[in-house]
């Protein structure tokens, strides 16, 4: 595992993004485990979230012409990595999100911040079934843009319509999903951090049972 990933979850689990008991998703199921970057409340949190996303763009070189985050998340995930990016790597880049209403008066349209025009880059939180990105891929080429790739926090590895849904995505839209980290990074950190806990003991048997 390499240093942004092991430094990314330990981020997680101090700040509490990421957290190990009993969970029930939206979904129903039952979880051993619950991630959610809307913790992130702070600005010491944001900079901090932001500044893994800024890393990962920079270290795998993704190249793209505007930052796309769907909202409600994604509003302030496109912003503070299109900062971060610029404070950081001294890099440019557009930013927008669209709004869940289209606005009829003043700032009137679907979007917020820049127009989309060129190669987009998709920021997201998770993928669990995809349908997130899907919808944001469609947001895009609505107004004749182009999706290129996608970066999410974590990869949750779950099925999407038959099959793991980041491969759904990738193939179904000829576009590349890149996760800062996927649910086996959390099973193998765990593993060399707490082999005996229970947290990795739960954590390998749902992934063993629910992964794609």
């Amino acid at each position: 595992m390499n240093d942004l990933k092991n430094n990314f979850i330990e981020f997680a689990i101090n700040e509490k993004l990421l957290r190990f008991g009993d969970f029930i998703l939206k979904s129903g199921r039952n979880s051993p485990y619950y991630f959610n970057t809307g913790l992130c409340n702070s600005g010491y949190k944001l900079r901090c979230l932001a500044d893994f996303y800024a890393n990962y763009i920079h270290q795998n070189e993704l190249n793209f012409d505007f930052i796309f985050g769907p909202a409600y998340k994604g509003i302030t995930l496109a912003s503070s990595i299109s900062l971060q990016l610029n404070n950081v790597f001294s890099v440019d880049k557009l930013f927008s999100s669209n709004r869940k209403e289209e606005k009829k008066h003043g700032d009137v349209g679907a979007l917020i911040g820049s127009s989309l025009s060129g190669k987009g880059l998709i920021v997201d939180d998770v993928i669990s079934s995809g349908s997130s990105i899907v919808e944001s891929i469609n947001i895009i080429k609505k107004h004749n843009a182009k999706p290129t790739s996608v970066l999410v926090a974590l990869d949750r590895m779950e099925l999407g319509k038959s099959t793991r849904a980041t491969f759904e995505i990738e193939s179904e839209n000829n576009i590349k999903v890149h996760s800062i980290i996927n649910m086996n990074d959390i099973v193998n950190y765990l593993e060399k951090k707490e082999k005996d806990s229970d947290s990795f003991l739960r954590m390998k048997k749902y992934l063993d049972e629910f992964k794609r």
